[in-house]
């Protein structure tokens, strides 16, 4: 509860500072890959199926508009350990590549998902999008945690459509966060042809928001 109140008490401070002009708010810093392979190994949410995942409510949201638009063949960057992977192949997804650059996170998602492919890489190369066979991608909190977030979306392929989540609220390991809608717009939208952004409320924490980009990557270089 302790923890919950501070990060509550954080996130309404962060709230209040000015924003930077791309809408995004800074809280914490870029980590290495170290951090998130002791993570992965010591938080049980990261062991459990994907329908026990505070993330699943999300999920479903993502494995619903990737079933609607008939789509199968998939890329996402940011896959941890594999559990978005299972679920999406549970739907029906035919071919499904996986990156992530904690080998850690790899090495879990192989176990866990024994018919999709994983690799170890950076999020910031373009060079798994040129060499995967795919027509979406889909990229859920991982913006959030790195400095050249727009790297990572100028990386992906024009042409593809791509789905990207953000979040609202602060994290050690996240440099910036979210105040609405508009702000992931204002950073994002000029990557892609038809942006839109739909708000979902957490059902851990009413204070909580994730932000989910759709749209179709567009010609426009990283600036």
């Amino acid at each position: 509860m302790a923890i919950r109140f501070l990060r509550k008490t954080v996130s309404g401070l962060a709230r209040r500072l000015g924003l930077r002009p791309n809408g995004a708010a800074a809280i914490g810093r870029e980590v290495g890959s170290a951090y998130y392979d002791r993570m992965y190994v010591a938080e049980t949410v990261y062991h459990q199926p994907y329908e026990q995942s505070h993330y699943y409510f999300l999920w479903s949201v993502i494995v619903d508009r990737v079933r609607r638009a008939g789509f199968k063949r998939v890329l996402e960057i940011g896959c941890g350990p594999g559990q978005l992977a299972a679920y999406l192949m549970d739907q029906g997804i035919e071919t499904y590549t996986g990156l992530d650059f904690s080998p850690q996170a790899i090495a879990m998602a192989k176990r866990n998902v024994p018919g999709g492919r994983f690799v170890v890489g950076d999020a910031r190369d373009p060079d798994i999008h040129g060499q995967v066979d795919h027509q979406f991608v889909i990229c859920t909190e991982v913006l959030e945690h790195i400095e050249d977030d727009l790297k990572v979306v100028t990386a992906f392929a024009p042409g593809k459509t791509c789905l990207c989540s953000v979040p609202n609220f602060p994290f050690e390991s996240h440099v910036r966060h979210f105040v609405d809608a508009q702000a992931v717009l204002d950073r994002y939208g000029r990557y892609f042809e038809g942006p839109t952004v739909a708000s979902f409320k957490s059902p851990r924490d009413s204070n909580d928001w994730f932000f989910l980009l759709q749209g179709v990557r567009n010609e426009t270089q990283f600036q």
